[in-house]
């Protein structure tokens, strides 16, 4: 039976793709739950969602018919995958009807969350979450520089029971790390500062009995390798792109703005979230802008501003941008895609409905390489979170992909 995930969004999807297919595994990603004939021969498979942006209501439904799909595969053990800082809100994002809702479809009552990731950075101890920053210090999740001020899922809770339960999760029972599970009741919520605690986890999970819902970030994946026994990596493909580059910065976070700052290769053009609107005249203009250099191949970034967006919502913000985006695409011939931004990734996904994804190598911790499969021709993306990578982003990314 192959590994199997839901993402909420689609960096964390990529990066889940990439930590299975780096050991050597036959992975795919999907925009959907793939037909059985799909998926046969594959070692992994996953389904990458938008349910990060999406409001209560209408995350249940997203989750109640993923799970209508999911049931005839019947998975012993399903990864809902999340946010390494776990930032999610009752009304928006909400992780904790993504997995109950996919618990009570494929008939689970055992469900565990590994709290923390630590080749990203991200620690679970005592039940409390902590993250490191941009400035390499390591924070208390409800302290951190960036996560802690989230514009749209700000974290004000570092203890994840008391999170999980606000987003009405409740009973999760702790498991101190280095310390065995087994009979401990669930939910449980695992503690992780190191990576041997993952191994350990993984090694009891696996033996558990199926079915069973893991939540958490790649840890996840990471735990389950352990637990097979599966830790080969494989030479990572290399990419090599002879078309001109177009970069969308819908991320408004402040390391972002420092990657676009930093970002001298590109020709660099400011979008205020007002641009977007697809009655603007500043649209057009924009629009015009990037098909012009592009057409005469040169590598440009997009990025969105910190303006206010008034009335606005980062769901509606993430689709304008993804159709700028896709209409950029069929006027010029572009070479590969770069997106900084969760929602704004899976927006742009949901645009080019590409048949499947495959990984094609990782260009800094966290963020991945894909190539899209969009009507039999390949499409590289890069895909990242508002909070991943360093300074130098856009430039790395560029030299991943062949530039400069």
């Amino acid at each position: 039976m192959a590994y199997i995930f839901v993402a909420d969004d689609f960096t964390g999807a990529s990066d889940t793709l990439a930590t299975l297919a780096r050991c050597g595994l036959r992975a795919r990603l999907f925009l959907d739950v793939p037909q059985a004939d799909e998926v046969d021969g594959l070692d992994a498979w996953g389904i990458a969602t938008h349910a990060r942006s999406l409001d209560s209501r209408s995350l249940k439904a997203l989750a109640v018919d993923l799970g209508r799909k999911l049931a005839p595969f019947r998975p012993p053990f399903l990864h809902v995958k999340v946010c390494s800082t776990f930032d999610s809100s009752a009304e928006t994002g909400n992780i904790a009807i993504l997995a109950e809702a996919l618990c009570q479809a494929i008939g689970a009552r055992k469900l565990a969350v590994i709290g923390g990731q630590p080749s990203l950075g991200r620690f679970c101890v005592f039940g409390n979450l902590f993250a490191r920053a941009p400035d390499n210090g390591v924070y208390r999740i409800d302290r951190h520089p960036i996560m802690a001020s989230h514009p749209v899922t700000p974290m004000r809770e570092a203890d994840l029971s008391l999170h999980f339960a606000a987003l009405g999760l409740t009973g999760l029972s702790r498991v101190d790390r280095r310390t065995s599970g087994s009979g401990t009741a669930f939910p449980r919520l695992y503690d992780v500062l190191e990576q041997a605690d993952i191994a350990m986890i993984g090694r009891e999970l696996v033996e558990e009995a199926a079915p069973l819902v893991v939540v958490g970030a790649s840890s996840v994946a990471e735990a389950w390798l352990a637990g097979q026994g599966i830790g080969r990596a494989v030479p990572q493909p290399g990419l090599s792109v002879d078309r001109p580059i177009l970069a969308f910065a819908g991320s408004r976070s402040s390391l972002t703005a420092s990657q676009v700052a930093a970002a001298d290769g590109l020709a660099r053009h400011p979008v205020s979230p007002s641009d977007l609107d697809p009655n603007s005249r500043a649209r057009e203009t924009i629009f015009h802008w990037a098909s012009e250099r592009l057409a005469g191949g040169q590598d440009c970034l997009l990025f969105l501003t910190a303006d206010s967006a008034q009335d606005t919502t980062p769901a509606i913000l993430a689709r304008w941008s993804a159709h700028l985006i896709s209409q950029i695409l069929q006027q010029a011939r572009v070479g590969a895609l770069i997106v900084a931004g969760g929602d704004t990734s899976s927006a742009v996904v949901q645009e080019l409905k590409p048949r499947y994804l495959e990984f094609a190598g990782t260009v800094c911790p966290g963020v991945s390489t894909l190539v899209a499969n969009l009507a039999g021709h390949p499409m590289p993306l890069i895909l990242k979170g508002g909070q991943m990578g360093d300074v130098h982003f856009f430039r790395d990314s560029m030299r991943f992909l062949g530039q400069n």
